[in-house]
């Protein structure tokens, strides 16, 4: 983790994550929470950009928009709470480079037409790039193979559009068939991907409402790993 990861300030001011990400985030050590709470909050911009979207054009303008700003120089957005954070913990290349990729996954789901297994697969490289994101470090091929898992997991539960989302599940079903993971670090990656790859196991995507069951089942890792 970079040593400037606790510089970055906590954001009260920015909507409330969809569980269970802040259950996931309160796992994180106590300097580094910050960090990890960003890039969720970035992750989430880009899918409610998308996954709300009416007009595809005025959608794509504003992923483009905060795609630009949050790897500029810092000079874009000047006074909006979430770049403000994020140009304060001083990214670099491989940061904005992730970004990239982020945003290029999500814009592929404002194309009308039908996405493909390929395409899918894409997808899920492409906004799994969180993981290695939040990391700052560590193996960055294994930590996209999970957080591509997690990314079509997330974005069967989360969009609207249902034969969309059956299409990121059966896709998620198959990302979580390749080799078998080592355990992900830091510890929040390894519970989101061990909560996906719940319902990649079982072929049934769970309630997008943050269950008990769940609930139960995410503590029980936490503490028993």
């Amino acid at each position: 983790m970079s040593e400037h990861t606790s510089s970055v300030p906590p954001a009260p001011d920015q909507p409330e994550l969809p569980q269970p990400l802040p259950l996931l985030i309160a796992h994180a050590r106590g300097a580094d929470r910050a960090w990890h709470a960003l890039c969720w909050h970035i992750d989430d911009r880009m899918a409610r950009i998308v996954l709300t979207a009416r007009e595809g054009a005025v959608a794509a303008i504003r992923l483009a928009w905060w795609e630009e700003a949050l790897t500029s120089d810092g000079s874009k957005g000047r006074g909006e709470p979430m770049l403000e954070r994020w140009h304060a913990a001083g990214p670099g290349e491989g940061d904005r480079g992730h970004v990239h990729a982020m945003a290029a996954a999500w814009r592929m789901l404002l194309d009308p037409e039908p996405m493909g297994e390929a395409e899918w697969a894409e997808f899920g490289r492409g906004r799994g790039a969180l993981f290695p994101l939040i990391a700052r470090g560590g193996d960055a091929g294994v930590l996209g193979q999970g957080g591509a898992v997690w990314a079509l997991w997330d974005v069967a539960r989360r969009d609207p559009d249902r034969q969309r989302g059956e299409g990121a599940f059966a896709a998620a079903i198959l990302a979580g068939e390749e080799k078998p993971r080592p355990r992900i670090v830091p510890r929040p990656l390894s519970l989101a991907v061990a909560m996906a790859m719940d319902d990649v196991r079982e072929r049934t995507l769970s309630d997008l409402r943050f269950t008990p069951r769940q609930y139960i089942r995410l503590l029980r890792r936490a503490i028993f790993g």
